[in-house]
Order: C-alpha cells, then structure tokens, then sequence
C-alpha cells in the first residue's frame, strides 16, 4: 500500500484531506510542520509527501529541499492557496513532482496520485531487474556498477520517445556512445544522426554550421550549404559540448525547439526540420545558468530528459570488466590474445582516480597491449600517472579548481567580517552569484 504522508498547518485542511485519500485506499499520516515531518520521515518509510506551501519556520520550499536531500526517493507534491506562476516554475525546477492549488480538486488529486504509484512501480520493477541481473552488457556499454546499470536502464525506457534529452558527465565517461545507443534504439534508427561538437566549432562558423548559408551570404561562402539541423530531417541531431554554445547561438537554438523553424544565413524563407535533440556536456549547466553563461529557459528546453553518467571513480565495480573488455578488443587486433592483466595491475586499477575516465582506461589498456613485453599486463605497462601534488587521489583538474574556489570565497568573507555585499565587491561578483556559491560550497 502506497504511503503518505499530509504536511499542512491548519488541521482542517489535514483531515479532510487524510479522510479522503484513506478512503480510496492510502496509508495516511499527518504533520502540522516541516519539522515534524522531517523527524516522522526519520523512522517512518514514505512514498509520497503532500505539503502546503505557506507554513511558519519553514516553508513548503524548504521541506522539499530537505527531502530532496534526505530521502531522494521520496515524490513531493506542493499544495498552496497563493498559486501563481513563478511558484509552480520554482517548485518544479527544485524538484516537485507537481503544484496544486487550494481548494484541492479531489478528482484531480486521485488522478495524479495514480501517475505517480505508476512511476513508482515501474522504478521498483527497474531495480528489481538490476538486482536479478548485476552484469548487463549494453551493445557498447558494459556495465557492473549499480548507479550505472540505472542510468542504462533509463536510457533503454526513454530511447523510443521523441522528448529531447540531455546527458551530463565529466569528459571521458561515454556521452557520446549513451547517445548513439539512444538513437540506435529509437524510431528514427533507420534515419541519420548527425553529431556536432559545439566546442570544436570557431564561434563565428557555428550559425552556418547548424542553420547553413546561402551562396554569398559572407565572406567566403563562394556556395550555398546545408546545415545539420536541416541535415538531420526526420532523424536525430546529437549537439556534444552543448554547455560551450555560445550566448546568440543559444537563442537561436532555443527558437528552433519551441518552432522547429529556422533560417539559413543570407536567405529570408522560413525551413522547417523535424529533428530529434540529443544534448551532451561536462559542464554544471545549474551553476552556468546561475553565472549568466547559459540561457534559463533553453537549459529547461533540453532537460526534458536527463541522464547523468557517474565518473568512473565512483562506480569502481566497472573497472576490472571494462579493462578486460578492452584487453579482448585491443589483443585480438593485435594478435596478442595469450596477453592477461596481472593481479597486481588489476589492484592499482581499482585504487586509480582515473581523472579521464572510461576514456583514459582505453587508452591505457591499449598502450599496454602495445608495449608490454610479456604475456602478463603489470601495473609498470599500466604507467599510471600519481595525482599531482595538493591533488588527492580521486580529484580531477575541476575538482581542484572548485576547492580552490571555496578556499578563496571564504577567506574573502572573513576579511569582509562576514559583509557578504562587500565580499562580493573584492570578488568581482554579484551578490546573487556569491549566494549561491556560499550554499554550494557548505558543508553538508
């Protein structure tokens, strides 16, 4: 039986409620605070919380940020009889699963609870199949690693729908293959996919690279082009790097999704292109967004869908399978198949920090297969490189320079006596950025 759990500070509004959702079959319990509710949490398993959003000391926000954080498993619908638009936009982008107003329609209520048990039980049946079958090879993708067996799994669920879809990881971790076996799984497979690295691209040929020019549209364009939106027609566009997309290119990115229509450079006629947008990128697009680096509303535009690819050092368990899968590709091109990897090398792999990730593995596995001179792959073939000095194992150059980040903010604040206005004044930054730094960099 789903449980639920009613947070709301006037005890007519929790009863009637509670009385109704008992009714048609819920397991109910109540709470006239954010606080007890918490504390209940804290023994208590829940599926579901329905809380008010106006409540004194805390908050309907910040009951959600706390469950986000302390039970991420637990749904949250917020309830208000302030509903405005900014409300709704807010609670859903820090993670509630809807916004109802007061006075609550019954009717609407019960048909949103049963979308949300359905989730449910296809989350649970998701992770009952993990469990049943920890080893899953996914065509390019082998996997061990339970945090990355889910995201594979979400990946197979959402392959054959048309929603865009963006990707997230640090570089190396295999954005670009999760794309292809998205598009390989989809139903315009028998389409192309055309991929765009947008990092790669020098900033003032991106426009004619996406939309295509016409003969003599600028200097140079001695011929009219094509350009990959209108390429990939009926197919799907995979844009890589999409985070390094710059400012302009991203409004005319943004147009195109809410119209699909678009422009080539030097002609007037509106083109149209029915597409399907994969997005990829290593950068943290929340904080872009928060910087002014990226557009609020094209970031909500791609994250119709997101997957996140764990870095491999956190899902050490792919390690040693990834390296044999390698071993096997790269001795048997090499005719070397007699070659193994020894115990000791398998060990240093495991305690590796691995800053580029599945890429890096590769490429040591295959410079190994290369140099090797034995029929046994030591941790010397591996020349795995030691974290450079003030790195701990385990930190990347991005890693650093975060720590590197917060030791500055706070130091700066303490000369400030704690003025965050003129703290941010010695920064260079705005007092809003400087917010949001100090809530990133807290300790948890």
């Amino acid at each position: 039986m789903t449980k639920l759990l009613i947070v709301d500070d006037e005890q007519l509004q929790r009863d009637s409620l509670a009385g109704f959702l008992e009714k048609i079959g819920y397991q109910v319990a109540t709470a006239d605070s954010a606080q007890t509710a918490l504390a209940y949490m804290y023994s208590n398993p829940v599926d579901i919380v329905l809380s008010d959003y106006k409540m004194p000391y805390m908050t309907g926000a910040d009951l959600l940020q706390e469950v986000k954080s302390r039970h991420p498993g637990v749904i949250l619908v917020l309830i208000t009889a302030f509903g405005t638009v900014d409300i709704a936009v807010n609670a859903m982008k820090a993670g509630a699963w809807d916004f109802l107003t007061k006075p609550v329609d019954l009717g609407q209520l019960e048909e949103l609870l049963k979308g949300i048990e359905a989730h449910l039980e296809t989350r649970s049946q998701d992770q009952e199949h993990i469990e049943q079958d920890p080893t899953t090879e996914f065509e390019e993708f082998i996997a061990k690693d339970p945090a990355m067996l889910q995201v594979l799994h979400q990946a197979n669920r959402v392959a054959g729908s048309q929603a865009t879809l963006l990707i997230t990881g640090e570089t190396g971790v295999g954005k670009e293959v999760l794309a292809d076996y998205i598009y390989k799984h989809s139903k315009r497979a028998k389409q192309a996919m055309v991929a765009v690295n947008c990092a790669a691209l020098p900033s003032h040929l991106i426009e004619s690279e996406l939309f295509g020019h016409e003969k003599g549209a600028f200097t140079g364009a001695t011929s009219a082009r094509v350009g990959r939106f209108e390429e990939a027609h009926e197919g799907t566009l995979f844009l890589d790097e999409i985070g390094d997309l710059p400012m302009d290119m991203q409004t005319k990115l943004l147009r195109f999704l809410q119209s699909g229509e678009f422009q080539r450079i030097g002609q007037n006629k509106i083109l149209k292109s029915d597409v399907r947008i994969l997005a990829a990128t290593n950068v943290d697009l929340d904080h872009a967004v928060e910087i002014g680096e990226f557009r609020e509303d094209l970031y909500y535009r791609l994250n119709v869908i997101k997957l996140h690819i764990p870095p491999l050092r956190e899902r050490r368990a792919d390690i040693e399978i990834l390296a044999d899968f390698f071993l096997n590709r790269f001795s048997s091109r090499e005719q070397r198949t007699d070659l193994t990897i020894s115990i000791q090398a398998r060990k240093h792999l495991h305690d590796y920090h691995f800053p580029g990730n599945v890429r890096e593995l590769g490429n040591m596995i295959e410079r190994a297969v290369l140099l090797c001179l034995g029929n046994e792959i030591t941790p010397q073939d591996l020349a795995l490189q030691s974290p450079k000095r003030g790195q701990a194992s385990g930190h990347n150059l991005k890693d650093s320079v975060v720590n590197m980040e917060a030791d500055l903010i706070r130091s700066t604040l303490i000369e400030s006596n704690g003025n965050q206005s003129e703290c941010a004044r010695r920064l260079g930054i705005s007092e809003r950025v400087l917010r949001y730094k100090l809530q990133k960099y807290q300790p948890k």
